[in-house]
């Protein structure tokens, strides 16, 4: 079941994926560790897909610390951090094959950033937090040392919305997003970012 986990991540098929490689974990001898942790390798990028999150001491017993600031970074919306997680560990990730997947986290960390964002409105202002400008998140991601314009942060908010993470609309005309009133912030709750 490892070998067709492995190929169901390749595929971007993740929700399989999950079931193949949990099950190898289930049935795997615990005596084998470097067996355990071969599967976590691609379970954990597999299960971060899912927006399941594992615990920092699973990945220090299980000696997969290259994960530690990916998680981090997704828990926090730190793109800055998602990246340079990326970069530090990029051979080891490539070599693991899970560098792509990984990369593809860059979504869920945005949507982590404007629910902070969210959060932080609605505690000033509760009638107004689910108009989000988008000059503030410019400025969100300059101080994490992240330069985009307002229209590169537009297609940013599109994709989002396309991919059910975030709900609600743009409006071009006054560079503002306006979040929906009822759960803005889907959970993705082990199913995955859509395709």
């Amino acid at each position: 079941m490892y070998y067709t986990g492995r190929l169901e991540v390749f595929n971007d098929n993740f929700l399989a994926a999950d079931q193949k490689l949990v099950y190898a974990l289930e049935h795997c001898d615990p005596r084998k560790e470097a067996n355990i942790r071969m599967i976590l390798k691609f379970l954990i990028p597999v299960k971060l897909s899912l927006g399941i999150l594992p615990k920092e001491w699973l990945l220090q017993k299980c000696n997969l610390l290259e994960y530690i600031d990916v998680v981090q970074a997704l828990r926090r919306g730190d793109l800055r951090l998602l990246r340079h997680a990326l970069q530090n560990h990029e051979d080891e990730f490539l070599r693991s094959g899970v560098y792509l997947v990984l990369e593809k986290l860059e979504l869920q960390v945005y949507q982590r950033l404007i629910k902070k964002i969210y959060i932080i409105q609605k505690q000033k202002d509760a009638s107004r937090a689910h108009q989000v400008k988008m000059d503030i998140i410019v400025k969100a991601l300059k101080w994490l040392e992240i330069d985009m314009d307002v229209e590169e942060v537009e297609c940013i908010m599109a994709i989002l919305i396309h991919k059910n993470l975030m709900k609600g609309y743009f409006s071009h005309k006054s560079k503002v997003v306006v979040l929906s009133k009822q759960d803005p912030f889907p959970k993705l709750s082990g199913r995955p970012v859509n395709p």
